[in-house]
């Protein structure tokens, strides 16, 4: 039988010092706008039964509160974020420059605060050993060399974490899909480096280049690209979405280069353009470069992102799947190949 937890406090109601038990009662308090459901901790007065406010009490009850929220839409909890940093070894300025956050925004998360999608999404990939690896490859540039050496020192470990964090990192990203040569992403192991390069290269290219416009994008080079040479040029996995084929794990990819100070997104009439802002150097050949010019000039040919979407509707690697389902790129490259010939011909 465990022992009754109590705290030393002052209860207003009896106006006099006593030892309060400690009980836990099911409360709900407002996170980010939602109502949150946890068990709260409430110091009962053994005098007159009264419940009593205390500060200490009610610092414990916001964290829980704030861990239910987390737990319910899969955010990192400040316990999670705090033995993820632990387990690189890396200190709050370190493991920041890491991230591409500023040192107080992981102090806060640590400490408390719910982290945003965007950050999540960083966090969530910082957890796997492939995302760090991916991170690292954008990163690499802003890191001192001992912040260096302990990424990779955690990518070659690869120890799981235990307990919730655990639970945490199942939720992988990037997706299996995403992780070794298939025809699924082209037969390219997915690179964040080189998503980033053909990311910037594309948006230095093509004008007014929207999120949506830019997924149609990325699809045409990496169909492209292996129509001609058997490989995608990314190890960009794609499947089937009502406005045409999407790119797996696409929010988590564009949070992350935007973090990391690859990208930079700025509100336009209709929604966010992507601008190039770092692009990695040498990563992309003289043949990729070129076949980058080409499909820039195919975009520039749609005005809107509605009207390119409607041209991969016509496409068989959009009409020939189902939503949700992934695109082959053997048996859908030529005709994607074909369909951008057509185009270019009918424009010029």
């Amino acid at each position: 039988m465990s022992a009754v937890k109590t705290i030393e406090t002052f209860c207003p109601e009896c106006d006099c010092e006593v030892t309060a038990s400690i009980e836990l009662r099911a409360e709900t308090l407002p996170v980010k706008g939602e109502p949150t459901s946890y068990d709260a901790e409430i110091a009962v007065c053994p005098c007159c039964g009264k419940a009593i406010g205390d500060s200490r009490i009610e610092e414990g009850n916001l964290r829980r509160a704030y861990s239910a929220y987390c737990a319910a839409h899969g955010v990192m909890a400040p316990d999670e974020v705090r033995e993820l940093r632990n387990s690189y070894g890396l200190s709050l300025r370190e493991f920041s420059k890491f991230l591409g956050f500023g040192e107080q925004t992981v102090a806060r998360y640590e400490a408390g605060a719910v982290p945003d999608d965007s950050h999540n999404t960083t966090l969530m990939l910082a957890s796997t050993t492939l995302g760090a690896a991916s991170l690292l490859s954008v990163r690499e540039g802003h890191l001192s060399e001992r912040t260096a050496a302990a990424v990779r020192r955690f990518i070659e470990g690869g120890a799981p974490f235990s307990g919730a964090a655990g639970a945490f990192v199942s939720r992988q990203w990037p997706t299996p899909e995403m992780l070794k040569p298939s025809s699924l992403n082209g037969f390219r192991p997915f690179s964040l480096n080189r998503v980033a390069a053909v990311m910037c290269e594309l948006a230095s290219r093509c004008k007014d280049l929207y999120k949506t416009k830019l997924q149609k994008a990325m699809f045409f080079t990496d169909f492209l690209c292996y129509a001609r040479t058997a490989r995608s040029m990314t190890g960009l996995a794609y499947a089937h979405a009502d406005y045409g084929p999407v790119v797996d794990g696409w929010d988590g990819i564009v949070a992350t280069l935007k973090e990391a100070g690859t990208i930079e997104l700025s509100e336009m009439d209709w929604g966010e353009i992507v601008l190039p802002k770092c692009c990695p150097e040498g990563v992309l050949s003289d043949d990729e470069l070129r076949l980058l010019d080409e499909v820039a000039s195919l975009v520039d040919t749609f005005r809107t992102s509605s009207v390119i979407s409607s041209f991969s509707h016509e496409l068989d690697a959009w009409k020939h799947t189902k939503n949700g389902q992934f695109i082959e790129y053997d048996s859908n490259s030529a005709q994607v190949e074909d369909a951008i010939i057509r185009r270019m011909a009918d424009w010029l």
